[in-house]
């Protein structure tokens, strides 16, 4: 009777065991799934953070792609002086946008607002700037989302490159012509015609038909300036090269907010 009452004992004391121990693996089990579907959770969360913000991307690089109009002095065989300015180049940041858009904008209220943080985004992803010169003239041309803007203009006659002779060569040349210009020193002083005027007026190749920009064009010590009215505001553009990057300078008369600043780099 006595062992048939300790075997019992004995009996529950093992079921409790297993029953506690079933608990404690079933309890581990437990915890590592819920580790694996909060990994799994994390994993994907990330997956669709980084799958987002390449889409955004890719979508303001490709979704404003304009391609590169053919450059406007292809043909040019009129040498020139290299200067800092020429090239392609690249938006590679924005200052104080909201002074452009703020000189130019006749609306207000949250789309406004919402624009001032847009647009430097994607025009950050986006523009290019273009600057060529073949002789006496210039060409511009640059890109606003997926409309090209392309002007020419007239600069004062540019230093030539010519290659340099040797000094006795460059005597004898001018021994020889020496007689000739005394012959005709008087002719050509009769015959002076009058220089003719430069005209430095931006004509548009290619623009937007909902674009009102009227503007001349100065061209001196690798600097060029702009004065005009763009869409009814006037304006000035200051366009120069500083420290490895071309920057244009955009002010409008009166702006309480001061001058914007596009900043290029080079073109890869």
């Amino acid at each position: 009777m006595f062992l048939l009452i300790f075997d019992e004992w004995r009996l529950n004391i093992l079921r409790l065991k297993n029953t506690n121990a079933n608990q404690r693996v079933g309890k581990k089990y437990c915890w590592r799934l819920e580790c694996k579907l909060a990994k799994i959770k994390k994993m994907t969360r990330l997956f669709l953070i980084f799958i987002t913000s390449l889409l955004v991307v890719l979508g303001a690089r490709y979704g404003t792609y304009s391609p590169l109009p053919g450059e406007v002095f292809e043909d040019c065989e009129t040498p020139v002086i290299e200067n800092k300015l020429l090239g392609l180049w690249e938006l590679d940041r924005i200052d104080n946008y909201e002074a452009f858009h703020e000189g130019l904008a006749e609306n207000s209220g949250f789309l406004s607002y919402l624009e001032v943080f847009a647009y430097p985004f994607v025009l950050e992803r986006s523009q290019l700037y273009r600057i060529e010169q073949c002789g006496s003239n210039i060409a511009l041309s640059v890109n606003y989302l997926r409309t090209w803007l392309v002007a020419t203009a007239e600069i004062e006659e540019p230093k030539i490159q010519v290659e340099m002779k040797d000094f006795a060569t460059e005597l004898k040349e001018t021994l020889e012509e020496t007689f000739e210009e005394v012959l005709t020193d008087v002719k050509d002083a009769l015959a002076i015609e009058a220089k003719p005027e430069i005209n430095k007026n931006l004509e548009f190749l290619r623009k937007s038909n909902n674009l009102d920009l009227v503007a001349e064009l100065n061209f001196s010590d690798d600097e060029i300036t702009l004065y005009g009215t763009l869409n009814g505001k006037n304006y000035r553009e200051k366009i120069y090269y500083d420290a490895g990057e071309l920057v244009r300078e955009i002010a409008f008369v009166d702006s309480a907010l001061g001058s914007t600043d596009f900043i290029y780099r080079r073109y890869p």
